[in-house]
């Protein structure tokens, strides 16, 4: 079960606000400069403390780049499930979607550094298998809310709920490689675009009158053309 990790404030010692410290030190580096130009020495001289003691805080420069996507899993894992909770007890399972891809999106574009799947490939198997784990705890959050909906028959039949929920997630990550915060939209505006797309689709069904309204029909459609059929 994947938990939060934040420790209560009132009980940090020096130490753990010096790993704490590291960390957001670490993260800020690999934004700027990517992970592989990141080396323990220059994480110690932005964070002002000696080289060797970061060592007393993590074991290798693997451990400080595992701890540094470990904060991203849990960080984004709080404020989605804050962002369902907010929806309140009488909302759909759609409006629960929404909100959830919503706090996603927001937290990848304050949270995002572009090296980040280079640096889960450069991670020990050990750690890299840890890290995985976390990150499908994370994902479930989101398969289960499309479990939800499907069990609502707010879905259409013929879909793998697995893909649709990595092509969601994919596409709002993704998101911040190309978003321009000076630009006409709002990350709320690129969520809503989605969720359209999720529950309307983009291309017109062949049959006009919707008497079919599955994925196979819709594939027989403009998408064909797309695919070259």
């Amino acid at each position: 079960m994947l938990q939060s990790v934040e420790p209560d404030k009132a009980k940090l010692t020096k130490a753990d606000r010096t790993r704490a410290r590291l960390i957001e030190v670490a993260k800020r580096l690999y934004q700027e400069h990517g992970s592989d130009h990141v080396t323990v020495r220059r994480i110690a001289a932005a964070a002002k403390i000696e080289a060797g003691s970061i060592y007393y805080h993590f074991r290798s420069r693997e451990e400080i780049m595992r701890a540094v996507l470990e904060s991203g899993v849990y960080g984004a894992r709080d404020e989605v499930m804050q962002a369902i909770a907010e929806t309140g007890p009488d909302s759909s399972p759609l409006q629960r979607l929404r909100a959830a891809l919503a706090a996603h999106l927001k937290y990848t574009l304050r949270e995002h550094f572009s090296s980040r799947l280079r640096a889960i490939r450069r991670l020990p198997k050990r750690l890299r298998d840890r890290h995985m784990q976390q990150e499908r705890e994370y994902a479930a959050i989101f398969a289960n809310l499309l479990s939800e909906a499907e069990k609502r028959g707010l879905l259409r039949d013929g879909f793998d709920l697995s893909v649709v929920r990595m092509l969601m997630l994919g596409a709002l990550t993704w998101t911040a490689e190309w978003y321009d915060p000076e630009g006409p939209m709002t990350p709320d505006d690129v969520t809503d675009e989605l969720m359209a797309m999720l529950t309307t689709g983009v291309f017109r069904p062949a049959d006009q009158a919707g008497a079919r309204t599955s994925r196979s029909a819709l594939m027989s459609g403009p998408e064909a053309v797309v695919r070259g059929r």
